[in-house]
Parts: C-alpha cells; sequence; structure tokens
C-alpha cells in the first residue's frame, strides 16, 4: 500500500489499521514537511522495523513507541530534509531499497514494429486499430508488482485477463504486458484513441514505467449496397464535419458560395490522404470518378494513384501525375476483379493551392454490370 501525507492531514489520510504486508504488498508512505514530526497510527498488527529515506538516500530506522492499540512515530528533521521522506513498514527481505527507478524497457512494439526509443508515439488518422501492442520491461534490482499491471484507456482500466490485456511473466523480475485494443469492448467506437501501457516494480519510490500510444480511427460509414466508405482524415473545422457528402452523387458548380457542407475535406498534413472503398464480396472493377471541390477555382489533385486490392494486396492500376485543374477526373480501366478500391494522393500531391490537402465533392467507383 503506498500513500501520501502532509502533515495538516496526517490524522485524517491514516485511519485505517497498519497491516505490514498484505500478500507480497509493501506498505509506504510519503511524508512531506520540513519539521520533525511525530505521527501516531492505529496499528492492528505491531510493526518491527520502520524505516525512512532522506533526501540524500540514506535509510534510516525510526523511533517508534507502541500504547495502546497504537504506534507513535518520530520523524526528525534530517529524515524530513529536501522537504519530504518516505517511510516503509517492515520491508521484506528480499526488497531492494536501494532501488529507485521503475523497469528498464526491453523492446516497445506495435505490430511488431520496434519503437523502443520513444516514450510516446501517435499513429495519425489509421483505418484501423493496431492488432498488438507489447511492452517488455526487466528489472536489476526488485520484482514486477503484477498489481500495477494495466492498460490505460479512455473507456477506463484494463487488467491482465481483462479482455484485449494478458502478461507473460519471464521470472519475478521480468515479463511482457501486451494489449490488443480490437478485444478490448466498445473501443473501435472511440475516434481519439489512447493506451497507456503502465508497469511497476516494488521499489520505494513514486515512478512507474509508461508507454503510451494514440491514435486517431479514419472515419468510415456504410453505404447502401453493403461497401464500406474509409477516408483517411477530416479535417478539424466544424464546417466541414460531414465529410459523408462525398458520397451523396452530388458535384459542385461552377461559382458555387461555399464548400462546407457539400466537400469531404482532409486534414492538413504533408503526408498521403486518400479515399477508400471495402466490399463486401469481389466485384468486377472498371473505373473511378473524382468530382473536385471549388473554391475559388477547381481543387483538383495533382499526383496520386488509383489502386485495386485482391488478397490484401493494393495494385495500382492507374497513376496521375502533374493533373491540372478540372471539375471531374474519371478513370477507367480493364475490368478486374477486386475487394476493394482506393484513391492514394502522394505526399504533397494536392492543389498547387492546397498541396497538404485532398477536397472531394464526391466520388464513386463504377463496377461491371
Amino acid at each position: 500500500m503506498r500513500g501520501t501525507l502532509t502533515p495538516i492531514a496526517l490524522l485524517l489520510m491514516l485511519t485505517g489499521p497498519l497491516a505490514a504486508q498484505r500478500s507480497i504488498g509493501i506498505d509506504q508512505w510519503t511524508v512531506r514537511g520540513t519539521a520533525p514530526l511525530t505521527l501516531t497510527l492505529p496499528a492492528a498488527t505491531v510493526p518491527d522495523r520502520i524505516l525512512a529515506r532522506s533526501a540524500d538516500g540514506t535509510w534510516h530506522e525510526l523511533e517508534s513507541l507502541t500504547r495502546d492499540g497504537a504506534v507513535k512515530i518520530l520523524v526528525h528533521s534530517e529524515q524530513m530534509a529536501g522537504g519530504s521522506t518516505q517511510i516503509v513498514f517492515d520491508p521484506p527481505r528480499w526488497l531492494s531499497l536501494e532501488d529507485v527507478g521503475p523497469p528498464a524497457v526491453e523492446q516497445f512494439l506495435i505490430d511488431g514494429r520496434d519503437v523502443s526509443d520513444r516514450s510516446s508515439v501517435s499513429l495519425g488518422w489509421i483505418a484501423q486499430m493496431p492488432e498488438s501492442i507489447t511492452l517488455q520491461v526487466r528489472d536489476d534490482a526488485n520484482p514486477i508488482d503484477r498489481g500495477s499491471l494495466r492498460a490505460r484507456t479512455p473507456i477506463g482500466y484494463f487488467k491482465p485477463r481483462d479482455p484485449g490485456v494478458s502478461f507473460s511473466p519471464e521470472g519475478p523480475r521480468a515479463g511482457t504486458l501486451t494489449v490488443r485494443p480490437g478485444e478490448i469492448p466498445a473501443l473501435d467506437e472511440v475516434t481519439q484513441g489512447r493506451i497507456e501501457l503502465v508497469v511497476d516494480n516494488y521499489a520505494i519510490d513514486d515512478e512507474e514505467t509508461v508507454r503510451s500510444v494514440s491514435w486517431a480511427l479514419a472515419p468510415s460509414m456504410a453505404l447502401e449496397d453493403g461497401t464500406k466508405l474509409i477516408v483517411s482524415s477530416i479535417t478539424s473545422e466544424a464546417r466541414w464535419q460531414d465529410w459523408q457528402v462525398v458520397a451523396d452523387g452530388a458535384a459542385m458548380s461552377e461559382g458555387d458560395p461555399t464548400t462546407s457542407g457539400v466537400t469531404w475535406l482532409s486534414e492538413r498534413s504533408e503526408g498521403e490522404h486518400w479515399i477508400r472503398w471495402d466490399f463486401p464480396e469481389s466485384r468486377e472493377v472498371t473505373g473511378v470518378q473524382l468530382d473536385w471541390a471549388w473554391w475559388e477555382t477547381w481543387r483538383t489533385s495533382r499526383n496520386y494513384d488509383v489502386q485495386v486490392r485482391h488478397n490484401d494486396v493494393w495494385t495500382t492500376v492507374t497513376e496521375v501525375r502533374n493533373q491540372r485543374e478540372k471539375s471531374t477526373s474519371e478513370h477507367r480501366f480493364e475490368p478486374v476483379a477486386a475487394m476493394g478500391v482506393r484513391v492514394v494522393q502522394m505526399p504533397m500531391g494536392g492543389h498547387s493551392g492546397r498541396l497538404d490537402l485532398m477536397w472531394l465533392a464526391n466520388a464513386e467507383v463504377f463496377c461491371a454490370e
């Protein structure tokens, strides 16, 4: 058990009986102050040893007096140097009191990609959540605290044996915490996703090992024929949040006064932008039509590829480079069996006036009858 005390709240925060150890838990407290203190605590079990760590890291055994079911603990000024001290009751023999840090990270992986050199990773806009996130840790001094293991998410905390979370120990001081976001109930309904993997040891400190992954789920919608339409991102501007209009069959006209509410506008990014159709079954695809947004001029993308998916492999069927401004781009090709189609705008491949955007009023796929 851990806690933090200040002189003004000592009796309020320590009202329960002291327990020397619960399972392999350790009673430890942080006391903040500068003057000498006397702590009087109710005690169901009288501790044999009470230790305090001063600011220079030295451990001191505290004086105590037990009378009438209470323990009176004396904390001297030299133990309060620096404004606080950490107190531990009956530390077990296996506990390394000199250890003052959390477990070390050996590997931090996202879908097998090693990101161990980073404590926080932003995936940006993605079509689906990562399949797995793993954090492998090792501690040279103290055992891993199994009770500390958890995944913090926008919908709550999840621990090993909860859906989507598991821990594989490698002896008492090492192991791997694995999170499978797709198995955590309702997490896929959160547009702005974030998971923090948390691991701690039994060191007498206030630090934990934390690694985080964040993302924004690419917006998607179901069309009447069962097709799933997905776009790579949407702008944060409120007037363009109704991105589904890109599938309403309505193009813009030259001179229309506004694009809000009638176009899909991606976020501003130097990376790729795309629009994608996932079919419920294989279809014979023959082309795509892209109706561009009008704002002062036609916001026609310059560089992009039209691709089809077969057996989870995307193949380019049309390359567009240095395209001039026009209201509509229609691309026809020989029929090809596909489970999906996407139009991928190259990095900075947008209109010359907005290279970092993709801006469409309408988009559709042609299939053989």
